[in-house]
C-alpha cells in the first residue's frame, strides 16, 4: 500500500500523544482550564489514531491476507471510536441527553461496534480465541448500556460526568493495550524465551491488565461519585464544553 510506512508513523506518534495526554489529563484538577485543554489534546490524538488505524486494517484484510487480525483491528476501532466520542458528547451535550442520542454519531458508535462484537464474538467460539471471547464482551455490553440509555435516558442527575469519565477510562484501555502489547513486545519476547511463565499468560497480560485496571478504578470512581443507583448524586466538578 502507497504510504503505508508514513501511516504507521504518523499513527504510533498519535499513540505516543495519546498516552501522554491520557495521564496528564488525569492528574490534573477536573474541570480545570488544564484539564479540559489536555483532554482535547488526548481525544485529538485518539481521532488521528482511529484515522489512521482504518488504512492499517486494510493492508491487513487484503495485502497481508490476514483477516481475522483485520477483523479484530476494526473491532478495535468501533470500541476505541465509541468511547472518545461519547467522552466528548457527554460534555458537549450534557445539558440535552436527547439531542446525544439523536445524533447520527451516537448510532455510528453504537451499531459498528455491536456488529463487530458479534462477529469477534462468533469467531471466538468457532476457534477457541479467549482474546476475541473476552474483548467482545466490552463491545457487547456496552452497547447494550448505550441502548438501554436511549431508551430510558439518564437515571441520576450527574450522568454527564460519569459518562464522561467511564468513556475516557474505556479509551484509556486502547491507549494501553496498543502501548503493551506494541510497544513492549520486545519485553514479551524475551519473558518467552528466558522465562517458565506461561506462554497464554504472556500472550493475555498486555490485554487483560489495562482491562482489570480500569475496572478497577472505574469501580473506585463510582463508588466516590455515589455508584448505587438510589444514592443522592455528589456534586460533581463543572464540566464545561469547547464552545464556553
Amino acid at each position: 500500500m502507497p504510504g503505508y510506512s508514513l501511516i504507521v508513523m504518523l499513527h504510533v506518534v498519535a499513540g505516543v500523544v495519546a498516552l501522554a495526554g491520557f495521564w496528564a489529563a488525569a492528574l490534573m484538577k477536573k474541570g480545570s482550564p488544564r484539564h479540559r485543554l489536555l483532554g482535547k489534546v488526548y481525544l485529538g490524538a485518539m481521532a488521528a489514531i482511529v484515522v489512521t488505524a482504518v488504512p492499517i486494517t486494510v493492508q491487513f484484510a487484503f495485502f497481508r491476507h490476514q483477516p481475522l487480525t483485520a477483523l479484530f483491528l476494526a473491532y478495535l476501532i468501533a470500541i476505541t471510536g465509541n468511547a472518545s466520542w461519547l467522552a466528548w458528547r457527554a460534555v458537549t451535550d450534557k445539558r440535552d441527553w436527547k439531542r446525544m442520542v439523536a445524533r447520527v454519531g451516537w448510532k455510528l458508535a453504537l451499531w459498528p461496534m455491536v456488529l463487530l462484537a458479534g462477529a469477534v464474538l462468533v469467531v471466538g467460539v468457532q476457534r477457541g480465541q479467549m482474546l476475541f471471547l473476552g474483548f467482545s464482551v466490552i463491545g457487547l455490553w456496552a452497547g447494550w448500556r448505550m441502548w438501554n440509555f436511549s431508551r430510558r435516558g439518564p437515571g441520576r442527575p450527574d450522568w454527564a460526568f460519569r459518562q464522561h469519565y467511564q468513556s475516557m477510562l474505556g479509551a484509556g484501555i486502547a491507549t494501553h493495550v496498543a502501548f503493551l502489547s506494541i510497544g513492549m513486545r520486545p519485553v514479551w519476547q524475551w519473558l518467552q524465551s528466558h522465562t517458565r511463565v506461561p506462554p497464554l499468560l504472556i500472550e493475555l497480560f498486555p490485554w487483560a491488565a489495562p482491562v482489570l485496571v480500569a475496572v478497577l478504578i472505574g469501580y473506585g470512581l463510582n463508588r466516590k461519585y455515589g455508584g448505587r443507583r438510589g444514592a443522592r448524586p455528589t456534586p460533581s466538578p463543572r464540566m464545561q464544553s469547547p464552545a464556553e
